[in-house]
C-alpha cells in the first residue's frame, strides 16, 4: 500500500471508531457469556506416589530391611514406565468405575486420566479431571489404591508409597473469565479493523480531487459546485459536485 492509502486507512479507522468500540464490546460480552454459560467447569485432582523399597527384598537384618539398595533403585527405575502403562489399562479403569459406581465408559474414564512420571525420579503422578471436584479426588485416590493392589497381585511386591493424597480442587482449570473476555475483545478489534481495511483497500470510487489527480496524473485546477434545491423553503443550497 502507498502512503496515501495508509493515511486513508487511518482516517477511515478514526471515522469508524464508534463501530469498532461497539464490536469490541459485543465480542467481550460474547466472551463473558461463553465463560459463564457455555463452558462446563472442570476440576483436577492429583495423587503422587513413589516407588520405594520392596517388602519382598527382605534381608536377614532389620536394619538392612530399611535401607534401599542399588538393585532396588535400578528395579524401580525400570518399573516406572511399566507402572504408568498399567495405570491406564482397561482392567484398572473397569475396577475403579465399578467400585465407585461411575456412569461412564472406559474410554471416557481414560480420557480424563493422565499419568506422568518425573524425569530421573521414581515419582508417578496420577491426575484426574472431572466436572465434580470431589469426584475427581475420589477417582484419583481409588485409582491409586486399585493400581497398588494390582501391582501386588501381578508382581508380588509392595513397593508403592503414597506421597500426596488427592484432594478436591475448587478452582476450575478450564474457565478463565477475564482471559476469555480479553481474547474475544481482541478478536472483535482485529475483525472490525480488518473489515475496514478490506473496504478501504478495495474501494476504487472517486471521492475527491486527490483521487482524480492520482488516476489521470493531472492536477485539478477547479471544481464546479452543484446546486441543491430545497423543496421546503424554495432556497437553493450549494452542494459539492461528485
Amino acid at each position: 500500500m502507498e502512503e496515501l492509502d495508509i493515511i486513508e486507512l487511518l482516517y477511515a479507522l478514526k471515522n469508524k471508531l464508534k463501530y469498532i468500540i461497539i464490536t469490541v464490546v459485543a465480542f467481550a460480552l460474547i466472551g463473558l457469556i461463553y465463560s459463564k454459560f457455555l463452558v462446563t467447569p472442570m476440576y483436577k485432582s492429583s495423587t503422587t506416589f513413589v516407588l520405594s523399597k520392596s517388602k519382598e527384598s527382605t534381608t536377614q537384618s532389620e536394619t538392612s530391611n530399611e535401607a534401599i539398595t542399588q538393585s532396588d533403585i535400578t528395579l524401580n527405575s525400570k518399573l516406572v514406565s511399566t507402572y504408568s502403562e498399567i495405570i491406564k489399562s482397561k482392567t484398572i479403569a473397569k475396577e475403579v468405575i465399578n467400585s465407585l459406581g461411575l456412569e461412564m465408559t472406559v474410554s471416557e474414564f481414560k480420557s480424563n486420566v493422565s499419568v506422568t512420571s518425573k524425569d530421573d525420579t521414581e515419582l508417578i503422578e496420577i491426575t484426574v479431571s472431572n466436572s465434580n471436584p470431589k469426584l475427581s479426588a475420589d477417582i484419583a485416590n481409588s485409582l491409586a489404591e486399585v493400581f497398588r493392589e494390582k501391582v501386588n497381585d501381578v508382581y508380588k511386591i509392595d513397593n508403592l508409597s503414597v506421597i500426596d493424597i488427592a484432594e478436591p480442587n475448587e478452582v476450575p482449570y478450564n474457565v478463565g473469565t477475564v482471559k476469555n473476555i480479553a481474547l474475544f475483545a481482541i478478536i472483535g478489534l482485529v475483525l472490525s479493523c480488518g473489515v475496514i481495511f478490506v473496504v478501504v483497500y478495495f474501494d476504487d470510487t472517486i471521492k475527491d480531487e486527490r483521487d482524480i489527480e492520482n488516476i489521470i496524473g493531472i492536477p485539478v485546477i477547479a471544481s464546479i459546485p452543484k446546486l441543491q434545491d430545497n423543496a421546503e423553503g424554495g432556497m437553493l443550497k450549494w452542494k459539492k459536485a461528485k
